[in-house]
């Protein structure tokens, strides 16, 4: 009969001897603190999974907001021209050009 089995009848383990019992406490702790540390390397694993799908979400709403680059006059003219190209010669005008800043405040 194997040490776990004695273990696992009550009346069997009063008669076991100092040594067997500090043994198979030495198993029960051993096995304890395994299951443990593989359940945390299990949980490390999946939070450095979800930490790099998370930055890449990040990343990709930091360059979704990333500032309109400046527009001078010049390019502005020639948006303009290319606008009413667009519309078949239509005229139309170009009221006024404003800088904003980000989130469309103006300065």
């Amino acid at each position: 009969m194997s040490l776990i089995e004695k273990f696992q009848d009550p009346a069997l383990l009063e008669t076991l001897s100092g040594g067997e019992k500090l043994s198979g406490a030495l198993i029960v702790m051993v096995l304890g603190i395994g299951t443990c540390l593989v359940v945390l390397a299990i949980i490390m694993f999946m939070v450095k999974i979800m930490h790099a799908v998370m930055e890449r979400g990040e990343r990709k709403k930091a360059e979704e907001n990333a500032p309109a680059p400046q527009i001078d006059g010049e390019t502005a003219a020639a948006i303009t021209g290319a606008v009413s190209e667009m519309e078949n010669g239509k005229p139309f005008r170009v009221v006024s050009i404003r800088q904003t800043g980000e989130g469309g405040e103006r300065k």
